[in-house]
């Protein structure tokens, strides 16, 4: 290999050179260096042809190292470096398609080229016979990447044109490659709108529709075998770590079927029911779980999960030539014995808890769960409770507390129309959030497209059709609009002990936001009569400043009741910023 140095007149760009650069800020940096320090790496050329030779003697072709050219050549013309300069440079006799290689392996080694210069190059090696596993495999790349990079390749010419022109950005031509058809690439950017032309998302949901993601929790739950073999269809996404079924109707179908078997094989393993998560509604988010026994794993267990848990650290993929099924069943394994780990529920608790299916998240089984209203600590645990806090309500008297202040509420927001709307709107904000979080003083259920959520109301019918409903209110005058919109408002707020347990102050705050007095609405006999001596005590010293005499319950019940009627007297959880009860004679 012969090295010699060429003034820029003996010189021309080669077809083969792979980079196409047009970053002007790229090509100012690099001329910037050149002043400084010269040119580091020496450019590569052809050696003259026949067709190569002018009245000043041979040019040659560089096919490595164009931009370095394009840079002495603009600093030439800025009178920044003088006419004779000459670039160093070494002289390879390579054929087209080796020199079209040497070139793309030096740029994409460097790994500042563009996208759209790797895309096209690749293309063209792939045109005179190259594999995507030889092309790989030459410039050191994995296969994914070669892929993407040929897909980017084969879209439409105009949308090609477009990246080239820096118009569409790269993560955007990525999405328009799901669809594998360059006319109907080209037909879907024509049919989107506005900024949905260049929105990947919606780009995606053209060509994919709502279709399953392939590593997520429905698709797990499903298998991708089960999948193609009951003829479902596969878009692939080179760019991302899944790919989209997208066969909506078979996914229902074998979703509906994988639930039924579920159900089936817990049942028959002794489990008191098998439920999902839509069937449960909101009940789903109140049940508690018994802990399953501890159980240890033997030796040789352990030391099987200990290998598949290294295994899956190493590789989150099918490692090489590893069947995919291989890989699920490895997967599975590792679940199986992580469960065993945990513990397993004895049958008693078999018998007297069930199976949540959680298809509003991600398919897993939730095991142990007992019924709303189920406490999963024994009696006598709660007798220690008591014990331990002689003043603590019970849980039944919270929550008939809770209906109490959500009633008052309810009655004030119906009055007041102007709030009502505000507290709607606040609703209708907040409501597509996560139902556990449970920071909203009502259960309006709203949810985006595509989005599965419990629903309590589920198996309701509507008393009448949307547009009936839809015309009677558009009828209405203002007034009575807001009205009836304050009537649907009450109707739908929620500050109970089941749905805001953790969060009094959202309670306290919603009620003095409407000035409400929970007092009408407060069984003062029954909580007296639910309650214990020691609770009755202290609120009727709170009330009157003077101890009780400790007799039979019903006594000091009356005792209570009648002091608490005459001073207004209400329990903490039911106190807002208004309350000033008056003072027991």
């Amino acid at each position: 290999m012969e090295q010699l140095s060429l003034m820029t007149d003996r010189l021309v760009l080669d077809p083969s050179n792979a980079r196409r650069m047009r970053d002007k800020d790229s090509l100012a940096s690099l001329k910037a260096s050149i002043l400084a320090h010269g040119i580091i790496q020496p450019i590569t050329v052809r050696p003259p042809a026949a067709a190569d030779r002018d009245l000043g003697g041979d040019r040659y072709r560089v096919f490595a190292g164009g931009r370095r050219l394009s840079a002495v050549t603009e600093l030439i013309f800025e009178g920044k470096l003088p006419m004779d300069y000459a670039l160093p440079a070494l002289i390879k006799d390579v054929d087209d398609s080796s020199a079209d290689e040497m070139s793309l392996a030096e740029n994409i080694l460097r790994r500042n080229m563009r996208p759209v210069d790797e895309f096209k190059a690749f293309s063209r090696l792939a045109e005179e016979g190259a594999t995507a596993d030889d092309i790989a495999l030459r410039f050191g790349q994995t296969l994914r990447f070669v892929q993407g990079r040929m897909a980017l390749g084969r879209l439409h010419p105009v949308l090609l044109e477009m990246l080239d022109l820096d118009e569409i950005r790269l993560e955007v031509a990525m999405a328009y490659t799901l669809e594998p058809d360059p006319e109907r690439q080209l037909e879907i950017y024509n049919n989107l709108q506005g900024y949905q032309k260049t929105s990947p998302v919606y780009i995606k949901e053209a060509i994919a529709g709502t279709g399953t993601k392939s590593n997520g929790g429905l698709a797990k739950f499903i298998g991708e075998t089960r999948y193609i073999t009951a003829g479902g269809k596969i878009t692939h996404d080179l760019f991302e770590d899944h790919s989209f079924w997208v066969s909506s109707d078979v996914v229902e179908k074998l979703r509906a079927e994988r639930i039924a078997e579920l159900k089936e094989e817990l049942l028959a393993a002794g489990w008191a029911f098998v439920k999902t998560a839509e069937e449960l509604g909101n009940d789903v988010w109140y049940m508690d779980t018994l802990r399953p026994e501890e159980t240890g794993l033997p030796p040789e267990q352990q030391a099987r999960l200990s290998e598949l848990e290294a295994y899956f650290e190493e590789f989150e993929e099918p490692d090489e030539g590893e069947d995919a099924d291989d890989y699920e069943q490895l997967q599975e394994e590792l679940q199986e014995l992580n469960k065993l780990a945990k513990g397993v529920h004895s049958t008693e608790q078999r018998a007297k808890s069930g199976v949540v299916i959680r298809t509003d998240s991600d398919y897993r089984l939730d095991y142990g769960k007992l019924p709303r209203g189920t406490a999963a600590s024994s009696s006598s645990s709660d007798k220690a409770d008591k014990d331990k806090d002689p003043l603590a309500l019970s849980a039944p008297t919270l929550s008939e507390l809770g209906k109490a202040a959500t009633a008052a509420l309810a009655q004030a927001v119906e009055a007041q129309p102007d709030k009502a709307l505000a507290l709607l709107a606040a609703l209708l904000e907040l409501a597509p959030t996560s139902p556990w979080q449970q920071h909203r003083p009502g259960r309006l259920n709203v949810v985006a497209p595509g989005v599965t959520a419990g629903n309590s109301t589920y198996g309701l019918s509507a008393k009448r059709s949307f547009t009936e409903a839809f015309e009677e209110y558009a009828a209405m005058k203002a007034a009575d609009l807001k009205k009836a919109l304050a009537q649907l408002a009450a109707g739908a707020v929620d500050i109970s002990q089941e749905w805001l347990p953790k969060n009094p102050d959202m309670r306290i705050a919603t009620l003095d936001a409407f000035g409400v007095d929970p007092t009408p609405h407060f069984e003062v006999d029954s909580f007296f009569s639910a309650g214990r001596k020691p609770i009755i005590a202290a609120a009727y010293k709170e009330m009157t400043g003077q101890d009780l005499k400790d007799s039979k319950k019903a006594d000091m019940v009356a005792i209570a009741v009648d002091a608490a009627k005459k001073t207004g007297w209400l329990p903490e959880y039911l106190r807002t910023a208004s309350y000033k009860p008056k003072k027991a004679k």
